[in-house]
């Protein structure tokens, strides 16, 4: 039945319609925004664990909005009202300077599941956006092989065992992968990152891929940001325990369902990371963190605590308790991350203790890693240990209540806290290098010793005023510009230069001379040159006891991407050093050895070389 009024308006309509008279125009709406989390994997089987990674997507109009850069997402967020971080973002709210940034030859191994075939390129293109470093791609040889003078960091991806040929792809374990990758990158941006990709979500699987990673040199620190919910035994399922035990941080995330354990989080050794939320002021330093909802704690079902893990009254009744230490997890302050979900590729909001596990990681790499005499977890629960204490929020209701509520000191979804770093001390001379670091000499022969400075950060840096010695004397003297003179009689001899209270030491072995020998020095005994750029050293053969032979010379230790060649070569006299470097020669300082050859005889020398942008 069609009402009055109704009928009168129709009316209305026809006669404007009819006269020519528009219609006012329509009032265009505003979108409406809005936003959903979503966990990123799925429930998984039997003796399989679920990635905890949860994804925070924005939708406008009912629909999912497609960030495809930076800008995009932030535009998003700011008309949805949803918070979250970029990388450099997060580091200021942490207060990691932009001197802490780690060292390539510290390697971050990701353990996860399935294969992630844009990895390096999802990678790569956060990296760039956030302004780190560049980071190369490698292989697991290369990266086995990375020395403290490494330019730059490297990635590297193997299965399980180590080897080449990938799992299928997961799209969820995919998006895990990303998020982890990038987290790592932004605590300790010139770290290294070895990504172990498992072949299923299996405990088995990801166990041997743990052990493959704790058997890697460099690896400092090892990430599982992933779960079996209810607790598992380490006595099934001991590579993580193993690994830990042998000095490694293994890190592995609480879960993101609240209060309850998960493996390998409750494994003995292992440091579990729970999950906070992050809050800054206008300056975006961290202004507190409390708590987040669904972070997991508890007590293990199965596995014994640590002798460090003190906590009085003992909670878990001598059991493992959840958690260690925790960081950012909360989606509502969570990382925007380049992956492919939703079937677009750009900037995704991700958080869960996904993204815990790594941050923490990284943070221990970034401080260098610990020797095998303090276990990482004891470290972490050493007195003087600097982490900021999480007092407020909670995961749930339990008993004791410190399991599932934050408070002063160590509780269950915190631990003993989230990431505080010191300020970078002003850098202060730590160690003095003498170069070269041995030498044989004749007697009455001459060698050039130089003294580098280095701070406690590895970087060079002035030496002050040198004071060189002998001892024992009788075997040599040096004067102050380190130029060494052997005696009369052959013996041994130590070298010391010495700053303050800082020295460094080389040793000289004086031997008699044979019939028909030589000697070979090399100068100068160090230099630099830019990238690109070309070098020459002075190369002395000098004869003794009516020496008539040829000498063969040759250079150890070239430049990477350089050539080196002597002119005249071979020769006795004078020959002359040329190293031409490339432009992609890696900025390092490198240790030359120049051996002269002449039949039996063999003789080398020794200089360095500095490689700058």
């Amino acid at each position: 039945m069609i009402r009055f009024g109704q009928r009168f308006a129709a009316m209305v309509a026809a006669v404007l319609l009819l006269s020519g008279v528009a219609a006012a125009p329509a009032i265009a709406q505003q979108p409406s925004w809005s936003h959903r989390d979503q966990r990123v994997c799925s429930q998984p089987g039997a003796d399989q664990a679920r990635c905890a990674s949860i994804a925070r997507t924005i939708y406008r109009n009912g629909r999912p909005f497609q960030a495809r850069t930076k800008a995009e997402l932030a535009a998003a967020a700011a008309a949805a009202g949803v918070g979250y971080f970029h990388g450099a973002d997060l580091r200021t709210a942490y207060g990691i300077a932009v001197d802490q940034i780690g060292d390539p030859s510290k390697v971050i191994a990701i353990v996860d599941a399935y294969d992630d075939p844009n990895a390096f390129t999802n990678l790569t293109r956060f990296r760039t956006d956030q302004g780190f470093t560049e980071i190369q791609s490698c292989t697991l040889s290369q990266l086995t092989g990375l020395a403290s003078s490494a330019g730059s960091p490297c990635f590297a991806k193997v299965n399980q065992t180590g080897g080449t040929s990938l799992p299928r792809r997961n799209n969820g374990w995919a998006n895990e992968i990303d998020l982890d990758l990038q987290a790592a990158s932004v605590i300790c941006p010139m770290c290294s990152i070895l990504l172990l990709e498992a072949r299923s979500a299996s405990i088995g699987n990801l166990g041997t891929a743990v052990t493959t990673a704790s058997n890697t040199p460099h690896v400092v620190a090892i990430s599982n940001s992933y779960g079996v919910s209810g607790d598992y035994p380490q006595s099934v399922a001991p590579a993580w325990n193993t690994a830990a035990a042998g000095g490694i941080a293994v890190m592995a995330s609480t879960g993101d369902g609240g209060y309850g354990p998960e493996f390998p989080a409750s494994s003995t050794n292992v440091i579990a990371v729970g999950g906070t939320t992050v809050a800054v002021d206008g300056s975006g330093v961290r202004s507190s963190e409390t708590a987040w909802s669904g972070t997991g704690s508890g007590c293990s079902v199965y596995n014994t605590a640590p002798p460090w893990q003190t906590i009085t009254p003992d909670p878990c009744a001598g059991n493992k308790a959840l958690a260690d230490l925790s960081a950012d997890a909360d989606p509502s302050s969570g990382l925007a991350v380049y992956t492919t979900y939703n079937g677009t590729t750009g900037y995704w909001i991700f958080g869960g203790t996904s993204l815990s596990s790594p941050l923490m990681a990284a943070l221990y790499a970034m401080q260098g890693g610990y020797d095998g005499s303090t276990l990482a977890g004891q470290y972490a629960w050493a007195s003087g240990t600097p982490y900021f204490d999480v007092t407020s929020g909670s995961n749930g209701s339990c008993s004791p209540s410190v399991l599932c509520t934050a408070g002063t000191g160590w509780d269950g979804p915190t631990g003993l806290g989230s990431i505080s770093v010191a300020p970078s001390a002003p850098p202060t001379l730590t160690t003095i290098t003498v170069s070269p670091p041995s030498v044989s000499l004749q007697t009455n022969g001459t060698q050039s010793f130089t003294a580098t400075g280095y701070d406690q950060y590895g970087d060079s840096i002035s030496t002050g005023q040198i004071t060189w010695s002998v001892d024992p004397a009788g075997v040599g003297s040096i004067d102050s510009f380190g130029s060494y003179s052997a005696g009369a009689t052959a013996g041994s001899a130590t070298v010391r230069a010495t700053s303050g209270s800082v020295s460094g030491t080389a040793q000289v072995t004086v031997t008699e001379p044979t019939a028909g020998d030589f000697l070979i020095a090399v100068t100068p005994t160090s230099q630099s040159v830019k990238r690109g750029g070309s070098v020459t050293y002075k190369v002395t053969i000098t004869p003794l006891n009516g020496f008539a032979g040829s000498v063969t010379l040759s250079l150890a230790s070239t430049p990477s991407r350089s050539t080196a060649t002597f002119s005249p070569n071979p020769t006795t006299g004078t020959s002359t050093l040329t190293i031409d470097t490339s432009r992609r020669t890696s900025r390092s300082t490198y240790d030359l050895t120049i051996t002269g050859v002449s039949g039996s005889l063999s003789h080398s020398a020794t200089a360095s070389l500095t490689v700058t942008k």
